[in-house]
């Protein structure tokens, strides 16, 4: 047993804050992460949480940690509000650190122990911690609120760990951490207590699953790391052809291209990585991920995660709500819907924050306008966690009572959002630089996204964003964020909130996008197109122009808006002028019979990138009818040629006729004719009922096809 050492002490304090501060006053400490982020600690900062049952897990981790980690930590414990704590003086037995109950907001230094004092909350910004008078009522998440200021005071050199305890306290902080590039630990199923600790690895945030002991001796290991260092810019530069290396085999593996990731905030995820998978180095990293292909989808997860929350920012919500959603609802017309399109939507915080406060906003006024709410991510797993819409009891810290009651049901551990909500809310993967954007936005959000992307990828995106609003539609941004040298494309609404109109006039977002059009490269992201050969031999044309004429069924090749472009052989059967305006629309030239199976093939085709089918087309003709078979053939262009289809006519029977005499060539007499024509009546209506039902599923196939 180490020797009892605490020191009460007061250090020198940082900026005074008044006792009288309230607690929402005090979230005001921690502004943004950029700020928070400028006068960042240049050590790694343990913030440890605990509840019921912690105080030996306190103990054992504190026996084990060596005094000289360089790392400084912080223990927040669900503590009586009324009654002195004696929590330092029993934990300073059990470590040489001096262990310090905050009084005075001190700096932190490394190498010490800190405890909140009972009665009180605690954030650290800048460097120091601050104290606050306990929030009243029964939400109280002294955890949580630490942890997640300890995430953007600190960034990648925040840890988090959370021992035994009740309830949900700390899952909330342990993502805001993870988020930041930092790394999270909880104890096993030795906590006396597993609530806190399970709430936390349900949720997918957590790193290391240990006992206090094995905590403390993975936390030693990573001090005796660079880990200070492991961001920087001459670290990210040594490792240069390393980070190529990393972010060519993610393309190659996940088909998203990081490389004009910004360089400082890949390296830190790659390290994170590193640290984690207990590499070396990244040389040694880059071995691990060419063998597991586990590990390239754990940092495929790191790279793209991000952080977010329920009303993040509220007062720019609030801004919304006096000065977007008035001007957006009076500019519809009909019975058009508001379309709101959210872009990185993780976990779905974001959007389903922006319904709730668009539908408080619609009963507070009055107005009926419906609305959709469309919310995309590169990440399929975020993707999921949104459409489910459940959540854990710790975002009580930033839903307000009234919303918790009015837009979730409370379940077993935690809140889902109500129908009607996630009803108007549909999510989609989406990659914004490679695939084709949304069109006649209202409102965009796009916050905490431009921030990690380097320049040259701003600037494509923004003219994309451009294209897709309304010609008054409005761009929303985060707080770190501006568009740049696009003044051209938008003018400032809220400078504050970072809210943005949509200039009228052309963007050149079409050239931006035109190979979007296209979609993704089936046949691997990155890989060369083979070219035609610009000389062909004449013979050998010849022979393709015979070929085609006689043998190949009729087809006609169309854009990527449908406008034919080419005919090839006799399409008369299928294809008509539309009385009215002169058109060369597909889709308005089609013979009665055909709409329905060449739009389903055609979705199906853009939607899958390979040739769709459609059988039991019926087509009139002039001698009755004719079976057609549909097939839409996705065409790539090469350049920045737009994208096509070939659209293939397959005569798939000839007009029916009436038998005269049986399969034995025996004539059928006057008995026989009643018999075979009631035969042949029923076979007819089994036909009809087969085309029927495949014409009734094609139908239903195109039209989901259509809602999704």
């Amino acid at each position: 047993m180490h020797r009892k050492q605490v020191d009460r002490t007061p250090e020198p304090t940082a900026t005074p804050v008044s006792k009288a501060e309230t607690a929402p006053e005090a979230a005001e400490v921690v502004e943004t992460a950029a700020d928070a982020l400028a006068g960042a600690l240049s050590f790694p900062v343990v913030g440890i949480g605990a509840s019921a049952g912690g105080l030996e897990a306190f103990k054992r981790l504190l026996e084990v940690m060596p005094a000289d980690t360089g790392m400084a930590f912080v223990l927040v414990q669900h503590l009586a509000a009324t009654h002195p704590s004696a929590l330092a003086d029993i934990l300073g037995r059990s470590t040489t650190m001096p262990v310090t109950e905050v009084q005075d907001e001190p700096r932190i230094k490394p190498n010490r122990v800190y405890v909140i004092p009972p009665g009180r909350e605690m954030v650290i910004s800048k460097g120091s911690l601050h104290l606050f008078p306990r929030e009243p009522g029964p939400q109280h998440r002294p955890i949580d609120r630490f942890l997640r200021s300890l995430a953007e005071a600190q960034g990648y050199q925040s840890i988090g760990v959370i021992l035994s305890g009740v309830a949900t306290d700390g899952t909330l902080g342990l993502e805001a951490i993870k988020a930041e590039g930092g790394i999270t630990f909880a104890q096993d199923q030795t906590a006396q207590q597993d609530g806190m600790p399970r709430s936390a690895i349900d949720s997918g945030c957590v790193d290391f699953v240990m006992p206090p002991d094995q905590i403390a001796a993975e936390l030693a290991r990573i001090s005796r790391l660079p880990y200070a260092a492991i961001a920087t810019e001459s670290n990210s530069k040594a490792d240069g052809s390393d980070f190529k290396s990393v972010t060519k085999l993610l393309h190659d593996r996940t088909g998203v291209d990081f490389s004009d990731y910004k360089p400082n905030t890949l390296s830190r995820r790659v390290n994170r990585r590193v640290i984690l998978s207990k590499s070396d180095g990244v040389p040694s990293y880059l071995n691990v991920l060419r063998e597991s292909s586990a590990e390239v989808e754990a940092l495929f997860q790191d790279v793209l995660i991000s952080v977010t929350s329920f009303f993040r920012d509220p007062d720019s919500f609030e801004a919304l709500k006096s000065k977007v959603f008035p001007d957006l609802v009076s500019q519809q017309s009909g019975q058009e819907s508001l379309r709101v399109w959210s872009i990185g939507c993780s976990s779905g915080e974001e959007v389903y924050s922006l319904a709730i406060a668009f539908t408080e906003f619609a009963e507070a006024v009055g107005c009926r306008v419906p609305f959709q709410f469309f919310a995309t991510d590169l990440n399929s797993k975020g993707i999921d966690h949104a459409r489910a819409g459940l959540y854990h009891k710790g975002i009580e810290q930033d839903v307000s009572p009234e919303r918790l009651a009015r837009f979730f049901i409370e379940t077993d551990g935690g809140y889902r959002i109500v129908k009607s909500i996630r009803d108007v809310c549909v999510f989609s993967k989406h990659n914004v630089l490679a695939d084709p954007p949304f069109s006649r936005i209202d409102l965009i959000s796009c916050r905490n996204m431009l921030i990690y992307l380097e320049p040259v990828l701003q600037q494509r995106i923004l003219p994309l964003l451009h294209y897709a609003l309304k010609p008054t539609g409005v761009l929303w941004l985060g707080r770190s964020e501006s568009i740049g040298s696009h003044r051209d494309l938008f003018e400032v609404k809220d400078a504050k909130h970072k809210i943005f109109v949509k200039k009228h006039g052309s963007s050149s977002a079409r050239a931006l996008f035109a190979k979007h059009l296209r979609g993704p490269d089936r046949a691997g992201f990155g890989s060369p197109r083979v070219q035609p050969s610009s000389e062909q031999d004449d013979l050998d044309r010849e022979a393709s122009r015979l070929l085609l004429s006689r043998f190949a069924p009729p087809s006609v090749l169309i854009s990527a808006d449908y406008e034919i472009l080419r005919y090839r052989g006799d399409t008369s059967p299928y294809l008509a002028p539309a009385p009215g305006k002169a058109s060369l629309n597909l889709l308005k030239m089609l013979r009665e019979g055909l709409l329905v199976g060449v739009r389903s093939a055609l979705v199906r085709a853009s939607r899958d990138g390979a040739s769709a089918r459609e059988d039991g087309m019926r087509v009139t003709s002039a001698d009755g009818y004719r079976d057609v078979v549909i097939e839409a053939v996705p065409l790539q262009g090469s350049g920045e040629a737009e994208a096509g289809f070939l659209v293939l006519f397959h005569d798939a029977a000839s007009p029916i006729q009436v038998p005269h005499e049986t399969e034995t060539g025996r004539r059928v007499g006057p008995q026989d004719t009643t018999h075979d024509a009631a035969q042949e009546a029923a076979s007819a209506a089994e036909l009809v009922i087969s085309r029927l039902t495949r014409e009734l599923a094609s139908t239903r196939e195109y039209l989901q096809a259509v809602i999704e």
